[in-house]
């Protein structure tokens, strides 16, 4: 999964204040993208890589992708970029919430525990219906 952000300077959204902007403005894809996953792969984080985004004319493509617990992919990260993380992935509920993870420019990982109305099911539910309309 890759999502696009405004191009202006990358810097300018690896703030907090965007991070939970960039959550919300595309929560019913990274929600469905979430249960999706959880479904196949179990218990884990979205994570968004801005160290890596890359510039594709007037906006940045930022890699996204799944990282589940246990995975072959998380050992090879060396694990959860904090005990703090590891205790979210093992608490949260997935049913309600989405736990997300961005990389950002500066090496540290900043996390969140997401939740809204359109639920993770709910969201992969919506996904689904409409592509069966496209059909």
């Amino acid at each position: 999964m890759g999502d696009t952000l405004p191009s202006t300077e990358m810097e300018a959204h690896d703030t907090p204040d965007e991070h939970l902007s960039f959550m919300r403005s595309q929560w019913r894809e990274f929600a469905a993208f979430a249960w999706e996953k959880y479904q196949s792969e179990g218990r884990g984080a979205v994570v968004i890589d801005l160290k890596r985004a890359s510039k594709n004319g007037a906006r940045f493509q930022v890699p996204t992708f799944y990282l589940a617990e246990g995975s072959e992919r998380l050992r090879e990260r060396g694990g959860w970029p904090s005990q703090e993380v590891a205790a979210v992935i093992r608490d949260y509920d997935p049913r309600q919430d989405v736990v997300f993870i961005f990389l950002r420019l500066n090496g540290e990982a900043f996390h969140y525990d997401a939740s809204d109305e359109m639920t993770p099911p709910k969201a992969y539910q919506s996904k689904r219906s409409r592509r069966r309309k496209w059909r």
